[in-house]
């Protein structure tokens, strides 16, 4: 495979920035969201999208886009409409398509986002799920995109996730309740996880309690090919399911800071990734493993760990802080390292 950049575009647009998201729309189109290496903490660092267009020549292969507004950013390839949408924790927003790119109003200038007792809506996480974008909030709250500028928020159209009576009432709050992840067979088949066990699945016309028998905090969720719903603990135990039967597959004791924060299925296999690499399931010895016990093309921790599958699903990205790698179906191909231009 050829190389994805060469020096004088590294030096342009990597040098001084980490890879700290990734999303792909086919096998030569993708976007990097990087954050700049900074150590003055009393102002917000950079935030820079990269959009490649790997087929182009090296001239013609780049697009980007800097602010210094966002903050704890995700983002996704959604399908309809067919864009890059960024979500920071602020509710802040960027998106690109094949007309523009760049910020646009902020979800909250939008719609509101106020929670139970006036609180401030909080984004968690981007997803794309059944072809859409939505976003996760905090007290349960899951907004989607309609287009540039244009969210609901699931309760607007009498289809939100239900709350607890006593935070309804003002009785208590939970700053923990909230999802942190969501996947979906179809979209009147999907799962939504976070807090302290909560799981949640969406007929189409109404979100259902799963009862899961766990009350750790939940981070991330895969409907997957198999016909399994996977959700993962902060800890990177795997439970395996659908609806109200659960099984905890895997047993894990990840560090705080370690632990997977996607999850995809691809090619008969779940991987699962984060910050600090990637992980699979070795479901005999009901173990997560490194990737490269079972892969031995596997990226390592620094040009792998955050994941997203193409909309068609036929491609897997993977970046991690220094560089990215792709999957065919075939193997992984280290699309660039930032150690090539040391």
């Amino acid at each position: 495979m050829k190389p994805l950049f060469d020096k004088k575009h590294f030096i342009q647009l990597l040098r001084g920035y980490t890879i700290y998201d990734c999303a792909i729309n086919n096998k030569d189109r993708y976007c990097f969201l990087l954050v700049e290496e900074a150590d003055n903490r009393d102002t917000l660092p950079r935030t820079r999208f990269v959009i490649v267009l790997a087929d182009n020549p090296m001239e013609e292969r780049f697009g980007w886009y800097e602010t210094g507004d966002l903050t704890f950013t995700t983002f996704v390839r959604g399908i309809n409409p067919p864009e890059y949408v960024g979500v920071d924790t602020r509710s802040n927003v960027y998106s690109s398509n094949a007309q523009r790119k760049g910020e646009e109003k902020s979800i909250d200038q939008v719609i509101d986002m106020r929670t139970h007792q006036g609180g401030a809506g909080i984004v968690r996480k981007v997803v794309r799920a059944a072809g859409q974008v939505y976003a996760l909030g905090n007290y349960r709250k899951i907004y989607r995109r309609i287009g540039m500028e244009q969210w609901i928020e699931l309760g607007q159209e009498g289809k939100g996730v239900p709350v607890p009576a006593d935070i309804e009432t003002g009785k208590s709050y939970s700053q923990g309740l909230g999802f942190r992840d969501m996947s979906a067979f179809s979209a009147d088949d999907m799962y939504a996880v976070g807090g302290d066990g909560d799981v949640w699945r969406f007929d189409g016309n109404k979100w259902h309690n799963c009862p899961i028998p766990t009350n750790a905090d939940l981070r991330t969720v895969c409907c997957a090919g198999d016909g399994q719903v996977y959700i993962t603990e902060m800890n990177g135990s795997v439970w395996a399911g659908r609806a109200d039967k659960w099984k905890r597959i895997v047993v894990a004791d990840i560090a705080p800071g370690y632990q997977p924060v996607d999850a995809v299925w691809f090619n008969q296999r779940l991987y699962l990734g984060g910050q600090e690499g990637l992980w699979t399931i070795d479901i005999k010895n009901k173990s997560l493993v490194p990737l490269d016990e079972v892969e031995s093309d596997a990226p390592n921790a620094t040009n792998g760990g955050r994941l997203d599958l193409s909309p068609d699903g036929k491609y897997l990205l993977t970046a991690g802080p220094h560089g990215a790698c792709l999957n065919d179906g075939t193997g992984w191909k280290r699309l660039f390292s930032t150690f090539d231009f040391l």
